[in-house]
């Protein structure tokens, strides 16, 4: 079954359902994924970020992915405290959660395998360690460039360009999911640039050492979450600034989970002029989204049928970018979770190479068309 796309010449809506996603905190809230923490005592100790983690780590538990003992070391480093957690994972569901629906079935690699492409795509199958383009791949120059923020910190990014591009080609900004600049992250730096861009990559954590120092997931999920909208920010638009000087004058940005919310993020607060396109992955729905309604770049959302807790929002964001009348197009990828993009998510079978792989075509496609 083919994805559903949404498109500003249609009046059509995606095929998620606008409901409650029962994983997310049993409380009132001003979104379908986010729970209030105006005049709450606990959740007023939460900043935006910290909530997500929280509630995908919830979600992790409801579908069996991780054991209650690690969940609530999870929620406590997040937290900050045991006695935290405690408070708020007893406001949580924490039943199991039913098996998805099957309305939607998704066919294997072998029925239906795309066309070969001029440039890298996810793998047919998941891998161990996330590489599927080498550094020493002759179609592609890798360095780490020194991208410092405003403070004069290093942002530890990581470049991929073209090695046989003449004159200067449009940039591209890739964030990270949740766990940082992983090797899987790295390696799709590593395919835009097959695709004919300069792609780079900063660790949102490397004040505190990044992934490679914080190798325990939650570890760096506390790290992370403790890091406001605004620094962030700052960070984006130090890379947006890097890459002027590197590339045609134009960019583009994708970015995955909690990186996908980056990327709405960077269009809700006063993107960069060169910004001309935006893919974010199943990305969580900014506070602040109403500010979407200003944004400048062509955006391409990307979700996933059967995560509801985040899918259940994009009637609001293509509500927002009909005002900003801006190019766009919303595609709900069937029988597919959160995450399955990402080849290193064996586990649960979120990893889904043939969603995986057209949702990627259709990514560089975006750029093509928009970075031109």
């Amino acid at each position: 079954m083919r994805p559903t796309a949404v498109g500003r010449s249609r009046s059509c809506t995606p095929t998620a359902r606008r409901r409650r996603s029962s994983a997310t905190l049993r409380r009132t809230s001003r979104s379908p994924h986010l729970p209030a923490a105006e005049g709450d005592p606990i959740m007023g100790e939460l900043n935006e970020t910290q909530r997500y983690f929280i509630e995908e780590h919830v979600e992790d538990f409801r579908d069996g992915l991780i054991p209650r003992r690690e969940l609530v070391r999870r929620v406590s480093l997040i937290a900050g405290s045991a006695a935290l957690a405690a408070s708020i994972l007893a406001a949580c569901d924490l039943s199991a959660r039913p098996a998805a629906s099957s309305a939607s079935p998704t066919p294997s690699p072998s029925a239906a395998a795309l066309v070969a492409q001029p440039f890298a795509t996810p793998p047919a199958a998941p891998t161990a360690d996330g590489i599927t383009v080498k550094e020493t791949d002759p179609r592609i120059a890798v360095s780490k460039p020194d991208v410092r923020g405003a403070d004069g910190a290093s942002l530890m990014a990581y470049q991929a360009r073209p090695a046989a591009a003449s004159g200067k080609v449009p940039g591209v900004v890739v964030i990270h999911e949740n766990r940082g600049q992983t090797e899987h992250i790295k390696d799709v730096v590593r395919r835009v640039a097959t695709a004919g861009f300069v792609a780079v990559n900063i660790d949102l954590a490397a004040r505190d050492g990044g992934a490679e120092k914080l190798i325990d997931p939650a570890a760096y999920n506390a790290a992370l979450g403790k890091r406001s909208v605004p620094d962030k920010l700052a960070d984006h638009n130090a890379t947006f600034a890097y890459l002027r000087g590197q590339t045609s004058g134009t960019a583009g940005a994708v970015g995955f989970c909690f990186g996908g919310g980056e990327v709405w993020n960077i269009l809700c607060g006063g993107a960069p002029a060169e910004l001309k396109a935006a893919v974010p992955f199943y990305g969580p729905q900014p506070a602040n989204f109403a500010e979407l309604a200003k944004a400048k770049a062509a955006v391409f959302a990307v979700y996933a049928e059967q995560d509801t807790r985040i899918t259940g929002t994009a009637p609001q964001m293509e509500e927002q970018l009909k005002k900003a009348g801006v190019p766009y197009q919303i595609t709900v990828y069937p029988g597919v979770n959160h995450a399955f993009h990402n080849d290193t998510n064996a586990a649960g079978d979120r990893y889904n190479a043939v969603q995986a792989q057209m949702a990627w075509v259709a990514t560089i496609e975006w750029f093509r068309r928009y970075l031109a």
